[in-house]
Protein backbone atom coordinates (compact mmCIF):
# COMPACT_ATOMS: atom_id res chain seq x y z
CA UNK A 1 0.00 0.00 0.00
CA UNK A 2 3.12 2.33 0.81
CA UNK A 3 4.51 1.21 -2.82
CA UNK A 4 1.24 2.30 -4.28
CA UNK A 5 0.58 5.64 -2.55
CA UNK A 6 4.41 6.64 -3.93
CA UNK A 7 3.71 5.48 -7.04
CA UNK A 8 0.53 7.86 -7.17
CA UNK A 9 2.28 10.72 -5.28
CA UNK A 10 5.44 10.56 -7.96
CA UNK A 11 2.89 11.24 -10.57
CA UNK A 12 1.53 13.65 -9.13
CA UNK A 13 4.98 15.10 -8.32
CA UNK A 14 5.50 14.21 -12.28
CA UNK A 15 2.24 16.14 -13.46
CA UNK A 16 2.92 19.55 -11.05
CA UNK A 17 6.68 19.63 -12.27
CA UNK A 18 5.46 19.35 -16.13
CA UNK A 19 3.84 22.14 -15.80
CA UNK A 20 4.92 25.90 -16.25
CA UNK A 21 4.29 27.56 -12.31
CA UNK A 22 7.26 29.50 -11.89
CA UNK A 23 5.58 32.14 -10.25
CA UNK A 24 4.23 29.89 -7.51
CA UNK A 25 6.72 26.88 -7.69
CA UNK A 26 8.14 26.86 -4.70
CA UNK A 27 5.00 27.23 -2.81
CA UNK A 28 3.05 24.68 -4.88
CA UNK A 29 5.89 21.40 -4.41
CA UNK A 30 5.88 22.66 -0.76
CA UNK A 31 2.07 22.57 0.12
CA UNK A 32 1.92 18.99 -2.12
CA UNK A 33 4.91 17.46 -0.16
CA UNK A 34 3.38 18.11 2.89
CA UNK A 35 -0.16 17.34 1.84
CA UNK A 36 1.19 13.99 0.75
CA UNK A 37 3.46 13.55 3.46
CA UNK A 38 0.27 13.90 5.70
CA UNK A 39 -1.98 11.64 3.62
CA UNK A 40 0.46 8.91 3.65
CA UNK A 41 0.72 9.35 7.44
CA UNK A 42 -2.86 9.40 7.60
CA UNK A 43 -3.20 6.36 5.26
CA UNK A 44 -1.00 3.81 7.55
CA UNK A 45 -2.78 4.71 10.77
CA UNK A 46 -6.05 4.15 9.45
CA UNK A 47 -4.86 1.16 8.23
CA UNK A 48 -2.39 -0.74 11.09
CA UNK A 49 -5.79 0.04 13.54
CA UNK A 50 -7.87 -1.58 10.69
CA UNK A 51 -4.89 -4.21 10.76
CA UNK A 52 -5.02 -4.50 14.71
CA UNK A 53 -8.31 -4.63 15.03
CA UNK A 54 -8.71 -8.05 16.01
CA UNK A 55 -5.47 -8.13 18.01
CA UNK A 56 -7.21 -5.05 20.18
CA UNK A 57 -10.18 -7.38 20.73
CA UNK A 58 -7.94 -10.24 21.86
CA UNK A 59 -6.14 -7.69 24.28
CA UNK A 60 -8.95 -6.46 25.49
CA UNK A 61 -10.40 -9.95 26.42
CA UNK A 62 -6.91 -10.69 28.22
CA UNK A 63 -7.48 -7.52 30.44
CA UNK A 64 -10.86 -9.01 31.07
CA UNK A 65 -10.07 -12.18 32.10
CA UNK A 66 -7.29 -10.81 34.36
CA UNK A 67 -10.41 -8.84 36.10
CA UNK A 68 -11.95 -11.88 37.25
CA UNK A 69 -14.03 -12.74 34.07
CA UNK A 70 -12.96 -16.78 33.78
CA UNK A 71 -15.85 -17.38 31.13
CA UNK A 72 -14.87 -14.78 28.41
CA UNK A 73 -13.16 -16.09 25.13
CA UNK A 74 -11.46 -14.43 22.27
CA UNK A 75 -13.45 -13.67 19.05
CA UNK A 76 -11.81 -16.21 16.16
CA UNK A 77 -12.24 -13.84 12.91
CA UNK A 78 -11.14 -15.48 9.12
CA UNK A 79 -9.61 -12.69 7.93
CA UNK A 80 -5.90 -12.64 9.41
CA UNK A 81 -4.73 -16.16 10.15
CA UNK A 82 -1.89 -15.05 12.49
CA UNK A 83 -4.41 -13.27 15.05
CA UNK A 84 -6.69 -15.95 14.39
CA UNK A 85 -3.89 -18.97 15.22
CA UNK A 86 -3.44 -16.37 18.49
CA UNK A 87 -6.76 -16.36 19.60
CA UNK A 88 -7.87 -19.99 19.42
CA UNK A 89 -4.45 -20.76 21.22
CA UNK A 90 -5.53 -18.43 24.13
CA UNK A 91 -9.39 -20.01 24.26
CA UNK A 92 -7.64 -23.71 24.66
CA UNK A 93 -5.25 -22.59 27.16
CA UNK A 94 -8.14 -20.56 29.25
CA UNK A 95 -10.38 -23.93 28.53
CA UNK A 96 -7.72 -26.06 29.61
CA UNK A 97 -6.69 -23.52 33.07
CA UNK A 98 -10.87 -23.43 33.84
CA UNK A 99 -11.44 -27.65 33.40
CA UNK A 100 -8.54 -27.64 36.11
CA UNK A 101 -9.37 -25.17 38.04
CA UNK A 102 -12.94 -26.78 38.18
CA UNK A 103 -11.16 -30.39 39.06
CA UNK A 104 -9.04 -28.33 41.92
CA UNK A 105 -12.10 -26.30 43.51
CA UNK A 106 -14.30 -29.90 42.92
CA UNK A 107 -11.31 -31.99 44.89
CA UNK A 108 -11.23 -28.83 47.52
CA UNK A 109 -14.81 -29.03 48.19
CA UNK A 110 -14.97 -32.69 48.71
CA UNK A 111 -11.91 -32.54 51.01
CA UNK A 112 -14.06 -29.60 53.18
CA UNK A 113 -17.04 -31.60 53.12
CA UNK A 114 -15.44 -35.14 54.02
CA UNK A 115 -13.75 -32.84 56.93
CA UNK A 116 -16.96 -31.73 57.54
CA UNK A 117 -18.60 -34.77 58.18
CA UNK A 118 -15.81 -36.39 59.91
CA UNK A 119 -15.68 -33.33 62.61
CA UNK A 120 -19.56 -33.63 62.39
CA UNK A 121 -19.32 -37.51 63.61
CA UNK A 122 -16.69 -36.80 66.34
CA UNK A 123 -18.73 -33.91 68.06
CA UNK A 124 -21.70 -35.75 67.76
CA UNK A 125 -20.28 -39.24 69.26
CA UNK A 126 -17.48 -38.54 71.81
CA UNK A 127 -17.89 -34.89 72.81
CA UNK A 128 -21.93 -35.48 72.70
CA UNK A 129 -21.57 -38.51 74.72
CA UNK A 130 -18.96 -36.57 76.84
CA UNK A 131 -21.17 -34.15 77.76
CA UNK A 132 -24.14 -36.45 77.90
CA UNK A 133 -22.33 -38.69 80.98
CA UNK A 134 -21.58 -35.42 82.42
CA UNK A 135 -24.82 -34.26 82.65
CA UNK A 136 -25.84 -37.77 84.09
CA UNK A 137 -23.38 -37.28 86.62
CA UNK A 138 -24.33 -33.94 87.76
CA UNK A 139 -28.07 -34.91 87.85
CA UNK A 140 -27.09 -37.84 90.19
CA UNK A 141 -24.82 -35.58 92.33
CA UNK A 142 -27.67 -33.39 92.78
CA UNK A 143 -29.98 -36.23 93.47
CA UNK A 144 -27.67 -37.62 96.19
CA UNK A 145 -27.30 -33.37 97.66
CA UNK A 146 -30.70 -33.91 98.27
CA UNK A 147 -30.69 -36.95 100.10
CA UNK A 148 -28.27 -35.46 102.38
CA UNK A 149 -29.19 -34.88 105.83
CA UNK A 150 -29.30 -30.98 107.19
CA UNK A 151 -26.62 -32.12 109.72
CA UNK A 152 -23.14 -30.49 109.25
CA UNK A 153 -24.90 -27.57 106.34
CA UNK A 154 -25.71 -24.44 107.14
CA UNK A 155 -28.76 -23.61 105.23
CA UNK A 156 -26.52 -20.82 103.50
CA UNK A 157 -24.09 -23.37 102.29
CA UNK A 158 -26.64 -26.19 101.26
CA UNK A 159 -28.50 -23.18 99.03
CA UNK A 160 -25.09 -22.16 97.38
CA UNK A 161 -24.22 -25.70 96.58
CA UNK A 162 -27.71 -26.41 95.48
CA UNK A 163 -27.57 -23.04 93.16
CA UNK A 164 -23.90 -24.91 92.25
CA UNK A 165 -25.45 -27.84 91.37
CA UNK A 166 -28.31 -26.51 88.78
CA UNK A 167 -26.17 -23.96 87.40
CA UNK A 168 -23.49 -26.71 86.13
CA UNK A 169 -26.59 -28.89 85.37
CA UNK A 170 -28.01 -26.06 82.78
CA UNK A 171 -24.31 -25.41 81.66
CA UNK A 172 -24.07 -29.06 80.68
CA UNK A 173 -27.52 -29.18 78.63
CA UNK A 174 -27.00 -25.75 76.93
CA UNK A 175 -23.50 -27.39 75.82
CA UNK A 176 -24.56 -30.21 74.73
CA UNK A 177 -27.27 -28.24 72.42
CA UNK A 178 -24.47 -26.12 71.31
CA UNK A 179 -22.59 -29.11 69.90
CA UNK A 180 -25.74 -30.86 68.27
CA UNK A 181 -26.12 -27.55 66.57
CA UNK A 182 -22.90 -27.37 65.51
CA UNK A 183 -22.57 -31.21 64.48
CA UNK A 184 -25.64 -30.67 62.42
CA UNK A 185 -24.66 -27.46 60.69
CA UNK A 186 -21.13 -28.79 59.90
CA UNK A 187 -22.67 -31.88 57.70
CA UNK A 188 -26.17 -32.78 58.31
CA UNK A 189 -27.14 -36.25 58.39
CA UNK A 190 -30.40 -35.72 56.90
CA UNK A 191 -28.57 -34.44 53.80
CA UNK A 192 -26.99 -38.06 53.78
CA UNK A 193 -29.28 -40.18 55.15
CA UNK A 194 -32.93 -39.02 53.53
CA UNK A 195 -31.18 -36.85 50.63
CA UNK A 196 -31.68 -32.98 49.62
CA UNK A 197 -35.28 -32.15 49.81
CA UNK A 198 -35.43 -33.74 53.61
CA UNK A 199 -32.49 -31.57 53.91
CA UNK A 200 -33.95 -28.24 52.62
CA UNK A 201 -36.74 -28.57 54.76
CA UNK A 202 -34.85 -29.19 57.72
CA UNK A 203 -32.64 -26.12 57.02
CA UNK A 204 -36.31 -24.45 57.11
CA UNK A 205 -37.25 -26.03 60.47
CA UNK A 206 -33.85 -24.74 61.70
CA UNK A 207 -33.69 -21.22 60.32
CA UNK A 208 -36.75 -20.70 61.92
CA UNK A 209 -35.61 -21.72 65.53
CA UNK A 210 -32.17 -20.17 65.10
CA UNK A 211 -31.94 -17.49 62.44
CA UNK A 212 -36.50 -16.74 63.02
CA UNK A 213 -36.86 -16.38 59.26
CA UNK A 214 -40.15 -17.76 57.92
CA UNK A 215 -38.70 -20.09 54.67
CA UNK A 216 -41.21 -21.00 52.30
CA UNK A 217 -40.14 -23.76 50.19
CA UNK A 218 -41.23 -24.57 46.90
CA UNK A 219 -40.14 -28.23 45.79
CA UNK A 220 -43.04 -30.04 44.30
CA UNK A 221 -41.88 -29.39 40.36
CA UNK A 222 -38.33 -31.17 41.23
CA UNK A 223 -39.28 -34.13 43.49
CA UNK A 224 -39.92 -36.02 40.92
CA UNK A 225 -36.61 -36.25 39.68
CA UNK A 226 -34.65 -35.21 42.41
CA UNK A 227 -33.40 -38.86 43.10
CA UNK A 228 -31.43 -38.17 39.64
CA UNK A 229 -29.17 -35.56 41.51
CA UNK A 230 -25.70 -36.58 41.91
CA UNK A 231 -24.20 -36.01 45.56
CA UNK A 232 -22.27 -33.69 44.38
CA UNK A 233 -25.00 -31.35 42.88
CA UNK A 234 -27.01 -32.16 46.23
CA UNK A 235 -24.06 -30.85 48.25
CA UNK A 236 -23.82 -27.54 45.93
CA UNK A 237 -27.38 -26.68 46.37
CA UNK A 238 -27.63 -27.20 50.14
CA UNK A 239 -24.49 -25.38 51.01
CA UNK A 240 -25.33 -22.53 48.78
CA UNK A 241 -28.87 -22.42 50.24
CA UNK A 242 -27.20 -22.69 53.55
CA UNK A 243 -25.24 -19.56 53.32
CA UNK A 244 -27.59 -17.61 51.53
CA UNK A 245 -30.29 -17.89 54.62
CA UNK A 246 -26.87 -17.10 56.77
CA UNK A 247 -26.29 -13.94 54.87
CA UNK A 248 -30.32 -13.19 54.85
CA UNK A 249 -29.96 -13.26 58.47
CA UNK A 250 -26.84 -11.16 59.18
CA UNK A 251 -27.55 -8.53 56.88
CA UNK A 252 -30.69 -7.73 55.10
CA UNK A 253 -33.18 -7.88 58.18
CA UNK A 254 -35.63 -9.87 56.07
CA UNK A 255 -38.43 -12.21 57.89
CA UNK A 256 -39.81 -13.39 55.45
CA UNK A 257 -37.82 -16.25 52.54
CA UNK A 258 -39.09 -18.45 49.41
CA UNK A 259 -36.54 -20.78 48.42
CA UNK A 260 -37.69 -22.39 45.20
CA UNK A 261 -36.23 -25.59 43.00
CA UNK A 262 -36.96 -26.48 39.85
CA UNK A 263 -35.87 -27.92 36.27
CA UNK A 264 -35.77 -25.65 33.40
CA UNK A 265 -34.67 -25.91 29.65
CA UNK A 266 -31.82 -28.50 30.74
CA UNK A 267 -30.84 -26.63 34.13
CA UNK A 268 -31.38 -26.86 37.25
CA UNK A 269 -32.57 -23.62 39.28
CA UNK A 270 -32.34 -22.99 42.71
CA UNK A 271 -33.74 -19.64 43.71
CA UNK A 272 -33.48 -17.76 47.30
CA UNK A 273 -35.22 -14.84 47.58
CA UNK A 274 -36.31 -12.33 50.70
CA UNK A 275 -37.79 -9.00 51.15
CA UNK A 276 -34.86 -7.63 53.32
CA UNK A 277 -33.11 -4.51 52.51
CA UNK A 278 -31.20 -5.23 49.66
CA UNK A 279 -27.57 -5.85 48.81
CA UNK A 280 -25.65 -3.39 46.92
CA UNK A 281 -22.51 -5.07 45.40
CA UNK A 282 -20.82 -1.83 44.10
CA UNK A 283 -21.02 -0.53 48.10
CA UNK A 284 -19.46 -3.62 49.34
CA UNK A 285 -16.86 -6.04 48.75
CA UNK A 286 -18.06 -9.50 48.03
CA UNK A 287 -17.72 -11.78 51.40
CA UNK A 288 -15.88 -15.62 51.33
CA UNK A 289 -19.60 -16.57 51.65
CA UNK A 290 -20.60 -15.08 48.38
CA UNK A 291 -17.35 -16.50 46.85
CA UNK A 292 -18.09 -19.94 48.29
CA UNK A 293 -21.15 -19.75 46.83
CA UNK A 294 -20.29 -18.71 43.44
CA UNK A 295 -16.89 -21.31 43.20
CA UNK A 296 -19.15 -23.90 44.05
CA UNK A 297 -21.80 -23.33 40.84
CA UNK A 298 -19.15 -22.74 38.82
CA UNK A 299 -17.15 -26.13 40.16
CA UNK A 300 -20.05 -27.94 38.33
CA UNK A 301 -20.21 -25.89 35.31
CA UNK A 302 -22.91 -23.24 36.60
CA UNK A 303 -23.34 -19.65 37.25
CA UNK A 304 -24.39 -17.76 40.60
CA UNK A 305 -26.24 -14.37 40.15
CA UNK A 306 -27.24 -11.78 42.93
CA UNK A 307 -30.20 -9.46 41.81
CA UNK A 308 -31.17 -6.74 44.44
CA UNK A 309 -32.28 -3.34 44.62
CA UNK A 310 -32.12 -1.16 48.13
CA UNK A 311 -35.17 -1.70 50.28
CA UNK A 312 -36.88 -4.21 47.75
CA UNK A 313 -35.14 -7.23 48.64
CA UNK A 314 -32.37 -9.96 47.17
CA UNK A 315 -32.73 -12.50 44.85
CA UNK A 316 -29.83 -15.27 45.01
CA UNK A 317 -30.13 -17.80 41.98
CA UNK A 318 -28.15 -20.34 41.35
CA UNK A 319 -28.06 -22.22 37.69
CA UNK A 320 -26.65 -25.50 37.23
CA UNK A 321 -26.48 -27.56 34.24
CA UNK A 322 -28.67 -30.74 34.54
CA UNK A 323 -26.19 -33.81 34.84
CA UNK A 324 -28.89 -36.30 33.95
CA UNK A 325 -29.38 -38.18 30.15
CA UNK A 326 -31.69 -35.92 27.84
CA UNK A 327 -33.88 -38.34 27.02
CA UNK A 328 -34.57 -38.68 30.40
CA UNK A 329 -35.74 -35.28 30.93
CA UNK A 330 -37.21 -35.13 28.00
CA UNK A 331 -39.73 -38.09 29.30
CA UNK A 332 -40.08 -36.01 32.38
CA UNK A 333 -41.50 -32.64 30.35
CA UNK A 334 -43.22 -34.93 28.05
CA UNK A 335 -45.39 -36.00 31.43
CA UNK A 336 -45.67 -32.67 32.42
CA UNK A 337 -47.01 -31.49 29.04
Amino acid sequence: MNSLMLLVEALAALWVTSHQLEVHHYLIDTIFIVLATLFTLFANIMLLRASFRPLFALINTIRAVGAGQTQERARVSASTWEINELAQSFNSMMDRLEAARRERTQVILQAQEHERRRIGMELHDETGQNLTALLIHAEVLHQHFQDLSAAGLTEKTRDQLDSELQQLNHLTQLSLENVRVLAQQLRPSVLDDLGLLAAFRWLGEDSAQRLRLQVELDLQQIEPIIKDLPASYETALFRIAQESLTNVARHAHAQNVLISLLLKQQHIYLTIQDDGTGYQAGLKKAGTGILGMRERATSLGGTLNIISHSQQGTTVQAVLPWPAPRHTIASIEEDKG
